[in-house]
């Protein structure tokens, strides 16, 4: 998280609205369309990215991040509606199984540490909200194995990342999209910008997490009652 800036954008004071869990996401029949992933790096000087899985070496983590097309054209307007110099720095989209696995086990690990009296069941039950779980089947894929879920912040052109509250995967309350709404923060100023930017073309904001959008995937259609059109995805072609 980096230095606050100020910047003169009514999105900045006007407040989020209630959001909706997707609840039922799971039973929403996919309608699945033929679209590509379309890498990061081409979406323009206002889109940076920022594979941070790769970096941390997981298994089956891209050296680039990768988006499916209508939801990557949706994040580069997004961004060109940012004022100033401001960019948007992707940490992840289109997401593997593998890497989906890696994430669920090693959370479950974390909270069996903290919780030793949970059993698996109940362990995977807490953890479901923050990371779901690796279904590689087309009825109910993890949002990110569809290329329809994007993880992201607002930073400045050199890359130095604004303040949102707390860091990427920081699975605590705070990390809720809405949860600075009461706190007259920087940070509040700047989810706020992050949140209508991407509302404004489409996208849903996740309640657990400021920094997950969606466009297309079943999580989207269960906040908007559209219909999914991203199922699984295999390997972008080119990565």
């Amino acid at each position: 998280m980096g230095t606050d800036v100020t910047y003169a954008d009514p999105r900045m004071d006007t407040p989020m609205p209630r959001l909706a869990q997707p609840a039922g996401w799971r039973d929403i029949p996919i309608a699945p369309v033929d679209e590509p992933l379309v890498p990061v790096a081409d979406l323009g000087p206002r889109v940076l990215e920022d594979p941070r899985y790769f970096a941390m070496g997981l298994p089956g983590a891209l050296p680039g991040c990768w988006l499916r097309e209508g939801l990557a054209e949706r994040v580069m307007r997004a961004a060109e509606s940012l004022p100033g110099d401001l960019v948007l720095r992707v940490w992840d989209g289109w997401r593997s199984i593998e890497t989906q696995s890696a994430l669920f086990e090693a959370y479950v690990e974390d909270l069996a540490a903290q919780y030793p009296h949970l059993g698996r069941p109940e362990l995977e039950q807490v953890a479901r909200p923050y990371v779901t779980p690796p279904d590689p089947g087309h009825h109910a894929p993890p949002p990110h194995l569809t290329g329809g879920a994007v993880d992201l912040t607002i930073a400045r052109a050199d890359g130095t990342e604004l303040d949102l509250g707390t860091g990427f995967d920081a699975f605590v309350p705070e990390a809720g999209a809405a949860a600075l709404e009461d706190i007259d923060v920087p940070a509040r100023s700047h989810r706020r910008l992050l949140f209508h930017a991407l509302t404004a073309q489409g996208l849903t904001a996740y309640v657990e997490e400021w920094w997950h959008f969606d466009f297309g995937d079943q999580f989207w259609a269960a906040v908007t009652g559209g219909v999914p059109r991203y199922g699984p995805a295999g390997v972008p072609t080119g990565a």
